[in-house]
């Protein structure tokens, strides 16, 4: 280290305050740094020329391995050869071009405007559209409903898809600057299942059970609600059978269903009920479901002495009271018949009303007859139309031998000479003969269930 010489020389002549020896410990580390820079290329020359870095042995690396590594190769890569472009598919540049059909949910809240808007459609389009739908389909979308959209390359809606059912879509096709609109309907056909069941419990229970829906057992019950009372009537154990013909499209059920025939045993007893071809319900006789009603409740016709008359003055108090009945003038004793199929409910003595007696007709009629001298049938008789119910007399507060008659729809007294009755009636002729030969094969349905 001659070098060093000149400075130590200097050093030894200059004053401090340090100790000799701290002195020639910062020369000596300042001569190593000075050494060591020396020794480090500079970037040019690692530019310049490659530096060769040997591993040492001891680092156990195969042999095949110990090779010397040029450091260039951590600064230029050479380029990745892969390969020249394929050619692109003629067909998948025309698959490209073609549009595609979209599919969209109805989501809560959405209206067409906001999924025009969410999809990228120009809201003009959207009222082209509504100038076609005549029928307003589009103004009731609801959510969970699908729509299907072909949207060309050109963002042009060409079809507009809208399922309003499982059978009818409505369909908007692309025609000039607007559209046309058509309803498609789908192809459906018939199955014919039978149903049965036991009660256990209530009516409603036991059907659903059997896989009636609740618009059919409703059905049912309006069916026979002159003849029975599902509540009071059916017991347990007694049996019912149904045929239900049910429509499909592609294997899928619509939801459409009919009733064809109905049977109910009750306490040993049958009641059946058969659909025509006209849509209505029939005995096996081929006589209306929908019983009818007679007008006056008396074999012959009779003198009305007072009318229903909501202002009328009473013959015996004088003051005005509702007259909510029509009165026939006929001898103590008449026969009073009963206007129509129903259940008696009534059959006690009013110190006003004398002798009265109550029928149920179904859900919606009843009937009430006042001042008799006879009852011919008691609470709980199931009676017919035209069957004798009781005896007229003059019984209560009354003026003379006569027959108090009203007529109440949904427990509101009407005009019984007034009202509208249901007045069906059977089949006759071909009708008739055509239908006892549907009525066997359902029969044999009813049997198979």
């Amino acid at each position: 280290m001659n070098f060093l010489r000149p400075i130590q020389s200097r050093l030894q002549d200059m004053p401090s305050p340090l100790p000799r020896r701290h002195l020639y410990g910062i020369l000596l580390l300042s001569g190593l740094t000075l050494t060591t820079a020396a020794l480090i290329p500079s970037p040019g020359e690692l530019m310049d020329r490659p530096v060769r870095i040997s591993i040492p042995a001891s680092l156990h690396v195969p042999q095949q391995q110990q090779e010397q590594v040029d450091s260039t190769e951590f600064y230029a890569l050479p380029d990745d050869d892969i390969g020249a472009a394929e050619p692109v598919d003629a067909l998948d540049e025309i698959a490209a071009s073609e549009p595609e059909w979209q599919e969209y949910v109805v989501q809560n809240g959405d209206t067409l405007s906001t999924i025009f808007n969410g999809l990228g459609l120009p809201l003009s389009t959207m009222y082209k559209l509504l100038d076609a739908d005549e029928n307003r389909v589009l103004d009731g979308l609801r959510p969970g409903q699908t729509l299907y959209l072909l949207i060309d390359e050109d963002n042009l809606l060409q079809e507009f898809k809208i399922q309003r059912d499982i059978m009818h879509t409505r369909i908007f096709s692309r025609s000039g600057e607007g559209y046309q609109s058509r309803l498609k309907t789908e192809e459906s056909h018939w199955e014919s299942r039978s149903l049965n069941g036991t009660i256990n419990g209530s009516f409603y229970l036991s059907a659903r059970s059997a896989g009636l829906s609740a618009g059919q057992i409703q059905k049912i019950a309006n069916l026979f609600q002159w003849q029975l009372n599902f509540a009071r009537d059916l017991r347990q154990g007694d049996t019912f059978r149904v045929v239900v013909k049910r429509e499909f499209v592609e294997g899928q059920n619509t939801g459409k269903a009919e009733l064809q025939a109905v049977e109910i045993v009750n306490s040993g007893r049958s009641y059946q009920a058969f659909r025509h071809e006209d849509g209505n319900f029939y005995d096996a006789e081929g006589n209306s479901m929908e019983r009818g009603f007679v007008r006056i409740p008396l074999k012959h016709h009779s003198r009305i002495s007072s009318s229903f008359n909501l202002h009328r003055k009473h013959p015996v108090t004088g003051r005005v009271r509702p007259h909510k009945g029509t009165d026939f003038a006929v001898p103590v004793g008449t026969p009073v018949l009963a206007p129509g199929d129903g259940v008696v409910v009534k059959a006690v003595h009013h110190r006003l009303a004398g002798n009265y007696l109550v029928i149920r007709h179904g859900r919606k009629y009843t009937t009430r007859f006042l001042h008799l001298s006879k009852f011919l049938v008691k609470p709980g008789d199931k009676v017919r139309r035209g069957q004798r119910i009781a005896l007229s007399g003059n019984t209560g507060r009354s003026t003379g031998p006569h027959l108090h008659y009203e007529f109440l729809v949904n427990n509101r007294q009407v005009d019984p000479m007034q009202v509208k009755l249901p007045m069906a009636e059977g089949l006759t002729g071909n009708a008739r003969q055509q239908f006892l030969v549907r009525v066997k094969q359902l029969k044999h349905q009813l049997a198979a269930g």
